[in-house]
């Protein structure tokens, strides 16, 4: 059983403390999340199973943001959240300019960029918006059974978030990127394989996630607890 290193400081707001390694997490944090934006719109199979190739980068996303509610807190999270969000609006922004911009001469593959990149703002509105559910869920589910636990059995709660979250996840992205351009087979199947990688691949990478929040903790020699309101939609 994970339990609590009862030699750490025990926190429960921002101004308690001041984090040494959030730049670092929240920087691999937010450069997977736009990873997942570039690769979402490839599809690959294992047998029967259909899977999105954003799949094996947005599961380390979120072990990251298992890490930084666990670690951080849910405020110093929501921060991270919404700006993820702003980055990939900037993200498509610029991506839909590049396409409007008359190629030049020696520049043989506009269609190409134009074909791949062209589906963005449909995969990256997707996204966003499964983006935002999923994080903010994972994140209040990480936070409030942190809680209930007194910090003790991480890779419970991990999972379990990672579990609800991840559903959610994966009925909100698809339906809005592929809603009504695929069966409703192929819709059950990639919400059901996609849920089940992410949920296996949660289970597979726990003890290097739990080694991770161990050390994380000890560097910043903090127990932090969300003891107060969540709001989501500050920033």
């Amino acid at each position: 059983m994970f339990k609590r290193d009862l030699n750490l400081r025990e926190t429960s707001c921002d101004n308690e403390w001041h984090p040494k390694y959030l730049d670092v997490v929240g920087s691999l944090y937010v450069c997977a999340l736009i990873v997942t934006w570039v690769t979402a719109s490839k599809l690959f199979s294992i047998g029967h199973l259909v899977f999105s190739a954003a799949i094996l980068v947005y599961s380390l996303n979120c072990l990251f943001g298992d890490v930084l509610t666990e670690v951080y807190g849910f405020n110093r999270t929501r921060r991270l959240i919404w700006m993820g969000f702003i980055c990939g609006l900037m993200f498509v922004f610029f991506t839909q300019v590049a396409i409007i911009l008359p190629p030049a001469p020696e520049f043989k593959l506009q269609e190409a960029f134009a074909a791949i990149h062209g589906q963005l703002p449909r995969i990256v509105f997707a996204s966003f918006t499964a983006y935002l559910f999923n994080e903010f869920t994972n994140s209040y589910v990480m936070s409030k059974m942190k809680l209930w636990s007194k910090a003790d059995n991480f890779p419970l709660r991990a999972v379990a978030s990672t579990a609800i979250s991840q559903m959610v996840d994966s009925v909100v992205f698809f339906g809005i990127a592929f809603g009504g351009s695929i069966s409703l087979g192929i819709f059950a199947n990639l919400v059901f394989s996609s849920w089940m990688f992410r949920v296996v691949y949660e289970i597979v990478f726990l003890p290097l996630t739990t080694f991770f929040v161990r050390k994380l903790k000890k560097l910043e020699g903090i127990e932090h607890f969300d003891r107060y309101e969540l709001r989501v939609l500050e920033f």
